[in-house]
């Protein structure tokens, strides 16, 4: 069961340096999506992390992948509105690309573009989407049953949510709002943990 953060864009540099520093060896991905800071902003939050002992394997870059070549970081994530996976793949075949998706026709087209994960939700009711409906747990359970790339759910996973997940052979979750906006949120990583059971959600 992998466990993904995603940064929210509603924290300065510092902070987010501070916050990532003290949860970074209870995740196996954290995901830098700062949507409204700049390139030379992105590339120092980077740096910090990375002289803080966070390892370049667990930092994934949203959308920039000007900042992830330049820091010579192995994981893309590509919103469904980014480039095309096929075409960061030709420029660098090493690169371990996920994409955003929303269907079971988009899941089955971007595992056949290449993509080596989705990302798929949002599962629950979020802060982040309160104007949207939850796409729920049966629709995760068939895209996870038709594709052979891991698929993470994210989207209002807590530890009173993420049991539901259970019996949908989903690889991973992912958070964000539980995670970034929590006074501890290292003891709130491991609550969450604790309570998925490790492999028992699968």
């Amino acid at each position: 069961m992998e466990f993904h953060v995603i940064t929210d864009g509603k924290q300065t540099i510092a902070e987010l340096i501070k916050r990532l520093s003290i949860i970074h060896n209870e995740v196996d991905y954290i995901h830098i999506r700062e949507k409204t800071k700049s390139a030379s902003d992105i590339m120092l939050l980077v740096s910090e992390l990375v002289a803080k002992g966070v390892q370049k394997e667990k930092l994934v870059i949203n959308d920039r992948m000007d900042v992830a070549i330049l820091q010579n970081i192995p994981n893309l994530h590509l919103p469904s509105h980014s480039f095309s996976i096929q075409e960061v793949k030709k420029y660098r075949p090493a690169f371990r690309i996920g994409r955003s998706i929303h269907s079971l026709e988009e899941a089955i087209q971007c595992e056949k573009e290449g993509a080596d994960y989705l990302l798929y939700g949002h599962i629950f009711e979020t802060t982040c989407k309160v104007d949207l409906l939850p796409r729920g747990v049966e629709q995760l359970k068939i895209i996870c049953e038709n594709v052979k790339v891991p698929v993470i759910a994210i989207g209002g996973i807590t530890p009173v949510t993420i049991d539901q997940l259970k019996g949908t052979n989903v690889y991973g979750v992912a958070v964000m709002s539980y995670i970034m906006q929590n006074k501890d949120p290292k003891q709130a990583l491991i609550k969450l943990k604790e309570k998925s059971n490790r492999g028992e959600i699968q």
